[in-house]
């Protein structure tokens, strides 16, 4: 099965989690780490996204990148291939490098700072180091003024979402605050919106402690409702209760009601199997009820039905 395309928005702040397969310990000599970043910085020359972290560990590799309009695997894709390749030929073995494409988290807006302190703390938190700044594989020296920030690394920017303008101050802060990734957890959003159609996630935002991801829909987007939605509006229009439509009872009002779910369903673009889970009957029975004709009377209920339908999803999706 294909992988599903990854849906970024642009100046959207991403914690990108990059694992080698099996875990295993890949970066074993300061040239890989040098060679890697080198790959990097080719890579994100040829984009328009911009890195703000990174924090190289011997088994994975964090990175906190600023999206651009450009996709994820405009820099990925450049950075990764080339980069097993080399440490193939380098360690004369076959196979992935890297364990899938990796995971990439949105950031909750204003938290950067919380993100790239997490991210320069890594080596603290594996022991490697007492503080951030004694460790050559994050970014943290350069934001610190101990080391010349590579062209690619938006250090001044990183500041700026951290909220400092001073170095010696944010490294000062650095040492004493472990950091939170304040990632939001998007791949489980992504497959839950992915089965109503041409949905993707927008850009997530914060209130308070409550953290909101809106839904949007791409132009000319045909928008699959939930299917207990529409079981829920034909309940509201036709007045029979729901634990009645999945009964076993075959009276007229009842059945009627049900074949005005399945041509709902139909019209809307979900699988008979959809609204049969919805209805708790099953899928052959809800085929059955989607090919039988409706009354006058049925057909603008089915109306009254769709027409609610596609209201709530317009108020769903931005």
């Amino acid at each position: 099965m294909p992988r599903s395309a990854r849906y970024n928005f642009a100046n959207t702040t991403y914690h990108v989690i990059s694992r080698f397969v099996d875990r295993d310990w890949f970066f074993s000599a300061n040239e890989e780490r040098q060679t890697y970043l080198r790959m990097l910085g080719c890579a994100l020359a040829q984009t328009d996204w911009r890195c703000l972290a990174y924090a190289l560990m011997s088994n994975h590799i964090h990175l906190a990148m600023v999206a651009g309009e450009a996709p994820m695997s405009s820099w990925t894709k450049a950075v990764n291939s080339p980069f097993a390749s080399y440490m193939n030929k380098r360690h004369d073995r076959l196979g992935p490098l890297f364990a899938g494409r990796g995971k990439d988290y949105g950031a909750v807006p204003h938290k950067e700072g919380q993100l790239i302190a997490y991210i320069h703390n890594n080596p603290v938190r594996a022991g490697l180091v007492r503080r951030a700044a004694q460790s050559d594989w994050s970014s943290h020296r350069a934001y610190s003024g101990l080391a010349t920030a590579p062209v690619w690394l938006h250090v001044e920017e990183g500041l700026r979402r951290a909220g400092f303008t001073d170095r010696q101050a944010f490294d000062t802060w650095v040492d004493i605050t472990p950091g939170e990734s304040h990632d939001i957890e998007l791949e489980k959003q992504r497959r839950a919106v992915r089965a109503r159609g041409a949905i993707v996630l927008g850009t997530p935002t914060i209130d308070g402690d409550e953290t909101a991801i809106p839904l949007l829909a791409r132009p000319f987007a045909h928008i699959r409702p939930d299917p207990r939605l529409v079981v829920e509006i034909v309940e509201e229009v036709t007045q029979v209760p729901r634990a009645v439509l999945g009964s076993r009872r075959r009276n007229p009002t009842l059945l009627e009601a049900r074949r005005i779910a399945a041509h709902a369903g139909n019209a809307l673009g979900l699988t008979p199997s959809e609204i049969a889970d919805a209805l708790g009957i099953s899928a052959s029975a809800v085929s059955k009820h989607g090919r039988a004709q409706l009354s006058g009377r049925s057909s603008s209920v089915l109306d009254e039905v769709l027409v609610r339908c596609r209201l709530k999803l317009r108020r769903q999706v931005a």
